[in-house]
């Protein structure tokens, strides 16, 4: 997942767009951080430790669900460019806060916070960034090199599970690692035909991690956490919209951008129930699984809400012709719309 989010890491893009971007993204990721974190420890009185880890989870946002709604309406436009730098930027946003946030909590469990704490794991991360992208140097020279898919796809493995492999060694998260190596290959000529293969490839991987990840769900937890997961699941829903439309203001875009963007930044999964495994890890038993269940709960909801309100967002900011998404929706061909892209 942390991989493909990389491709959308263009320089050429992200110097287009400017600055804006980064802002967007910072207000709409923090917003929502800031705002889950104060209502689960002032309204909720829970502990601090886990309202800080949920805030930092409920930062992230699932591209996968955005995405496929994209391609299903072939939307494009700035719109549709600023929404994929936001949404493969807040993952990133979301990793850093959590990382933080991890430090501070194990600090609180501990002796306090001590230059230690903070700074090793700070230090073993920008390792493994740069490993990830010296990775995705060799991988863009590897794979350019003629080679066939299948030897490409053997490599691309053999580069992310080493990546993979020493983050795991040294108990840091390699997302972001992962996700340096997408950016760093896509920017260094790498094409997109890796990333195909690895799509054909991950589906049972991907649906695995899934699976794992429900058999932590804990049904009768439900009962404790119920109130909390209903109220996570509206405020952050309203900080992720409150955070876009201010970033939007404070960058100058578009109306429809202001107006819409923060519709299309939803949905939830994915990358957040790989921190939700780390966090249940860090907190105490019942808070660890309170932190499990609330996520995975309301990853459900999300993933049902979610691409039903990007669709709307992209019919709303105009990137979505009407005639096109009849075609689409009624199955129906037109020149403009081949067989195979319908397909794909």
């Amino acid at each position: 997942i942390a991989f493909g989010t990389g491709k959308y890491f263009r320089f050429s893009q992200l110097r287009r767009n400017g600055k804006g971007v980064f802002v967007i993204t910072l207000w709409e990721s923090l917003a929502a951080a800031v705002l889950v974190t104060l209502v689960m420890s002032l309204l909720f009185r829970l502990p601090l430790s886990f309202s800080l880890l949920l805030g930092a989870i409920s930062s992230a946002t699932a591209p996968a669900s955005t995405l496929m709604t994209i391609r299903q309406y072939h939307a494009e436009g700035e719109f549709i460019q600023v929404l994929l730098q936001v949404v493969a930027l807040d993952d990133a946003v979301a990793l850093i806060a959590f990382s933080i946030c991890a430090a501070i909590v194990q600090a609180m469990d501990g002796d306090g916070i001590t230059p230690s704490i903070v700074l090793l794991p700070v230090l073993l991360q920008l390792v493994s960034l740069v490993l990830g992208a010296l990775g995705g140097h060799l991988l863009s020279r590897w794979i350019n090199a003629g080679r066939s898919d299948e030897h490409s796809l053997v490599l691309a493995l053999a580069v992310i599970l080493s990546i993979t492999g020493f983050c795991a060694s040294q108990d840091i998260s390699p997302l972001l690692a992962c996700m340096v190596l997408g950016a760093v290959y896509i920017n260094c000529g790498g094409n997109e035909r890796l990333f195909h293969l690895i799509d054909r490839f991950s589906p049972p991987i991907l649906l695995l991690f899934f699976v794992l990840s429900g058999m932590r769900l804990d049904v009768p937890a439900l009962k404790v956490a119920g109130l909390i997961g209903i109220v996570y699941f509206f405020v952050r829903i309203i900080g992720k919209y409150l955070g876009a439309v201010a970033g939007c203001v404070l960058s100058h875009s578009s109306k429809p951008l202001t107006q819409y963007l923060g519709l299309a930044l939803i949905p939830q999964a994915g990358v957040s129930i790989g921190l939700a495994a780390l966090g249940q890890r860090l907190l105490p038993g019942q808070w660890g699984t309170t932190l499990s269940v609330i996520i995975l709960s309301s990853g459900i909801l999300y993933e049902m809400a979610g691409p039903a309100c990007a669709k709307l967002a992209l019919v709303l900011s105009g990137c979505i012709p009407s005639s096109k998404q009849d075609i689409i929706e009624n199955g129906e061909q037109s020149p403009a719309v081949s067989s195979a892209d319908l397909r794909r």
